[in-house]
């Protein structure tokens, strides 16, 4: 296996690799111990059926539940089908970090592209470990010792845009895990390093703040993490597969394909580490 950097800190194209013959335990460890590093992993021309999508998830820790907002592919309900078409407009054109409003956000994703528009329709991801590090100091300062609260309700308020008030009220019943405080910088459980956890879709205020305190903090922070320097940027072909570190990104899905070209990707969520086990919700510690 072998890894060629797409930027200097976030994402790696992989090569020597046939997901399709090659998924071993020992292989297993290596794309595991691969993506803490780099936190985005990308493989072309993988034409993987659902189980080796599966297995390939299984392989980086316990396959986490199926989303509930969107269908799978039969036979297959932790393989959830994400549509971009006239029925079901872009929802992800905004900086997140999957289901951080859980106590114990996944650990990963593995996505498949199906159906890729012949232009636009790029995923985005932003370091956010190297967007912790690289923050003022007086701007630590403020958020150090910080927990910020995360809504499923939050994340999803667009949905009340696109008039899909069934989906919006099926939220309510998805389970009661839809609400969570965190530390506003995590330690990762897997790499130890810092990690800035926040994000504009869940994170909905700042806890022990006042709303305008701490909706400016907020604001700055994401303005920050927002900086093409903690970039990576992705263009689709089919049969792409993409694995990314939910605890050390954010990404955002380009819409700019609609309502030109439909876009369809196949996605399995991974709830833990097979090295850490589910998320510690553990702050870093403050600088001395």
């Amino acid at each position: 296996m072998q890894l060629t950097p797409i930027t200097t800190t976030i994402g790696s194209e992989v090569s020597g690799v046939d997901l399709c013959a090659d998924l071993t335990a020992t292989l297993g460890e290596q794309i595991h111990d691969a993506l803490v590093e780099r936190a985005v992993l990308v493989f072309r021309d993988q034409p993987i059926d659902p189980q080796t999508h599966l297995d390939l998830a299984a392989a980086l820790g316990e396959v986490g539940a199926t989303h509930p907002l969107y269908p799978s592919v039969t036979g297959f309900p932790q393989v959830n089908i994400i549509p971009n078409d006239a029925a079901h407009p872009p929802e992800s054109e905004v900086w997140h970090s999957d289901l951080s409003c859980k106590a114990n956000p996944p650990f990963a994703a593995v996505l498949r592209a199906e159906l890729i528009p012949p232009v636009g329709g790029d995923t985005l991801w932003v370091d956010m470990r190297a967007a912790c590090t690289a923050l003022p100091d007086e701007l630590r300062a403020q958020v150090v010792d910080r927990r910020a609260f995360h809504s499923l309700a939050h994340g999803f308020r667009v949905l009340e845009g696109y008039g899909h008030t069934d989906r919006q009220r099926s939220l309510s019943t998805t389970s009661d895990d839809t609400t969570a405080e965190h530390p506003v910088i995590v330690r990762h459980p897997v790499s130890g390093r810092e990690v800035l956890y926040v994000n504009e879709s869940f994170t909905e205020r700042m806890v022990g703040m006042g709303d305008a305190a701490g909706a400016a903090v907020l604001e700055r922070l994401f303005a920050f993490a927002r900086h093409p320097r903690f970039q990576m940027r992705l263009r689709w072909r089919r049969n792409t597969v993409v694995i990314w570190d939910n605890w050390a990104t954010q990404h955002f899905a380009s819409g700019d394909h609609y309502p030109m070209y439909d876009r369809e990707m196949q996605r399995v969520t991974v709830a833990s580490s097979r090295r850490a086990g589910l998320f510690s919700n553990q702050p870093a510690p403050a600088r001395r």
